[in-house]
Order: C-alpha cells, then sequence, then structure tokens
C-alpha cells in the first residue's frame, strides 16, 4: 500500500503566508526545515487505531494493535470486530471500556450511521459530528482524523496538550487560556493544520 505524503517546508508559500500573517510562527518555522506528514486514508482502520491507542504510550498502543491484526489474520472489518467475543478481544490486551467503543465502531458503519465514503466531501464540523456519533470518539479524536486521515489543512485542535504548550512557548506567554490561543490560531487560517504539525515537530531534536 502506497501511503499518501503531505510534505511542507520553511520556504512553501503556506509556511510564508503565515509568517506574514503571524510574524511570530517566525521562530517556529526555523526550527524544521521540512515536515512530512503520513495520510492514513484506511479510514475504518485509522477509527480502529484511534480508540486502541487512547490513554495509552505509543509503544504499548503499537503491540496491542498489532495482537489485534494478527487475530483478525491481517484485515480488521466491522463485522470480524462484531462476531468477536469480549473475552477474545479482552486477552488481547483490549480493555472493556475499549471493546465496547470498537463495537460502537463496527455497529455504527455496519449500520450506516457513519458512512466513511461520504467524509470526504463533508466539512469538518460535518465530519465530526458524525465521527463523535461513535462511542469512545471525542472532539478531538475526529479533530486527528481530519488532520491525519483526511489531510485537511485548516484544523486546530485547542485541546490538544502539546499544541497548547508549544503556542505559549513560542509567544511565550505561560499563562494563555484555551479562548486566547483558539484566537490566536484563527490568525493561521487557512492552514492552521500546517502550524499545528510545525507545534508538534518543532522541538524533536531536543532531548
Amino acid at each position: 500500500m502506497i501511503l499518501k505524503q503531505l510534505k511542507y517546508s520553511h520556504q512553501s508559500k503556506e509556511t510564508r503566508y503565515l509568517i506574514e500573517k503571524d510574524p511570530t510562527l517566525q521562530i517556529l518555522f526555523d526550527r524544521k526545515n521540512e515536515i512530512i506528514v503520513t495520510i492514513d486514508d484506511d479510514y475504518f482502520v485509522s477509527l480502529v487505531t484511534t480508540i486502541i491507542s487512547q490513554q495509552l504510550s505509543s509503544k504499548v498502543a503499537s503491540v496491542i494493535y498489532k495482537r489485534v491484526l494478527e487475530f483478525f489474520d491481517n484485515q480488521i472489518t466491522p463485522d470480524q470486530i462484531m462476531n468477536a467475543s469480549d473475552e477474545n478481544l479482552r486477552s488481547l490486551g483490549l480493555s472493556f471500556p475499549k471493546i465496547k467503543y470498537l463495537k460502537s465502531l463496527a455497529q455504527c458503519i455496519i449500520d450506516q450511521t457513519v458512512d466513511l465514503s461520504k467524509l470526504e466531501h463533508l466539512s469538518n464540523e460535518e465530519v465530526i459530528e458524525m465521527l463523535t456519533k461513535i462511542k469512545g470518539i471525542g472532539p478531538w479524536s475526529a479533530q486527528m482524523f481530519l488532520i491525519f486521515s483526511l489531510g485537511r489543512e485548516d484544523v486546530f485542535s485547542v485541546l490538544d496538550l502539546g499544541l497548547r504548550n508549544a503556542v505559549k512557548i513560542i509567544y511565550k506567554n505561560p499563562d494563555l487560556t484555551h479562548q486566547e490561543i483558539e484566537e490566536i490560531s484563527k490568525k493561521w487560517m487557512p492552514y492552521r493544520s500546517i502550524v499545528s504539525h510545525y507545534l508538534w515537530h518543532a522541538w524533536d531534536n531536543e532531548a
């Protein structure tokens, strides 16, 4: 499978536009020459991974996901999840709440409460409204789906602790409120996701 990649550099037209709108971002873009974002366009598996990963380290989440993938013979489908017993799923390391969430996801796909084939044609707000019908998928998870599965370029989640902390660093103001950060992010439209990627990765090279 060939994964789609989005590439942004500190000299791209998008970053130049953003610096004009908010000169403070120059500090951010200077820290990272290039950002490469891999888009996971297997929407169902992406949502499965999101649920499995909640409140776990990436290492632990990866181990459990591999177990789930092997259990389903490398092909995870809604029907397979619905037909699997809670006990078997629990033996893979999934908590009972996450099993409930995975089955909610599977049922929403089966009864078309969530139609993944329509997501690309919906607005960000409509995607969030649809995905949050799934138990275990809240606004933050839906926003991450917009960024990392649909590749939307104008998403910023003030619910994300890493983003909030990074904004406070570049603005040199540790007391910024959620509302103030949300207002700041509006200056970055229509490329808020690009700023988000830089905020997440600007300090990658520091211990």
